[in-house]
Order: C-alpha cells, then structure tokens, then sequence
C-alpha cells in the first residue's frame, strides 16, 4: 500500500507541474532603454538629382567632352620629277650589264600607260611604274630591306665557302693521313724482309 501511495503523489506532483507550465503566463521580456545617437543624415540614392529628360544628343553636348586631336602625319615628298626605285632592276649595255638597288635616285623622262623611262644621270632605262615612289619614307625602308637582304644572302654564302674550305682541308688531311700509312706499310715490309736471317 506504501508504494502505490508513493506513486500516486509522485503522479500528482508530475501532473501539477506540467500544468502550472502549461497554464502559467509567459514571462514578459523586459525592455532596455538604450539612448540613441543622432548621426549626421548621409545622402542616399533616392536623394540624388535626377537627370533631366530630353534627348540623348543634348545630354551629351552639356558633358563637355576634351577633343581629340588627331595629327597626322605628313609624308616627305621628293621634288616634282624625282623618284626612287623600290626594287632592284637591270640594264644591259654593250659592256655587260649595269644593275640598279633599291633607293637608287632616278629622274623621269617619260610616262606611258604602266611603264616609265627615267634616268639615273647616266643610263636611262625602262621600269614598271608600280617600282618607282617620290616618298622618301617608303624609299628608305625599300633600302633598309635590301639592305637586309643582301646581308642575309652575303653571310650564306660566306658560309658555304667556309664549310667549302673546310671540307678541302678535311680532305687533304686525309689523303696525307693515307699516304704516311701506306710509306709505314712499306717500311714495315721492308724491315721483315731484310731482317729474315739467309740459310
């Protein structure tokens, strides 16, 4: 009897607290007065003026906008009548043949459809008109560029002649080589024969 008594209080207590919890009211949170501080107004994006409508282009006049000057560059001009070749021609005289580099200073004789006649000061030939140019820019690169050329076909040749040589001198080193091995060889014969003792 002393246990079931036991358990029924235990039951009661249990019963009373869950309800107490249930029923009680909710602790109200307590308010805490913090002083606020009043800082300067900052400008905001819905503060900012707005642009005033009209059309694009008048927006764009009213922004000035710095020019650009555009210098260009003017060409250096020959004096009327004189050219320069920009590429390498030839002439042939009784003699043999004359040739003429690029940048050679030529003045014009004659023009006819795409060819013209001009004179070096002393030899006048025929060249396509598409060769000569009166700027002085353009005839100094045609030089700068044969000039390269020329440098460039100069040291393959000096290269070949250089292997050229070597190989002759290879060759006679070798040759040598042989002739000193064949005289060994034959004195050497030589010397056995004539140390072979006589019966």
């Amino acid at each position: 009897m002393g246990i079931k008594v036991l358990l029924g209080i235990a039951a009661a207590v249990i019963v009373g607290y869950l309800g107490w919890r249930w029923f009680a009211p909710a602790p109200q949170p307590t308010v805490v007065h913090v002083p606020t501080q009043r800082s300067s107004p900052r400008p905001s994006a819905a503060t900012r003026p707005t642009p005033s409508k009209g059309p694009p282009a008048q927006q764009r006049e009213a922004s000035p906008t710095p020019a650009r000057s555009m210098v260009t560059k003017q060409p250096r001009l020959a004096p009327e009548g004189t050219y320069f070749l920009l590429q390498r021609t030839s002439l042939k005289i009784d003699s043999g043949v004359v040739g003429f580099a690029p940048g050679t200073k030529v003045t014009m004789i004659d023009q006819r459809d795409s060819m013209t006649t001009v004179s070096d000061g002393q030899y006048q030939f025929t060249v396509p008109s598409s060769q000569l140019t009166n700027d002085l820019d353009i005839a100094e690169s045609a030089v700068k560029s044969d000039y390269a050329a020329q440098a460039q076909i100069a040291e393959s040749i000096g290269k070949s002649v250089r292997e050229y040589k070597q190989q002759q001198r290879d060759a006679l080193a070798a040759s040598e080589k042989e002739k000193a091995q064949k005289k060994t060889g034959q004195k050497t014969r030589r010397t056995g024969a004539s140390s072979t003792p006589k019966r």
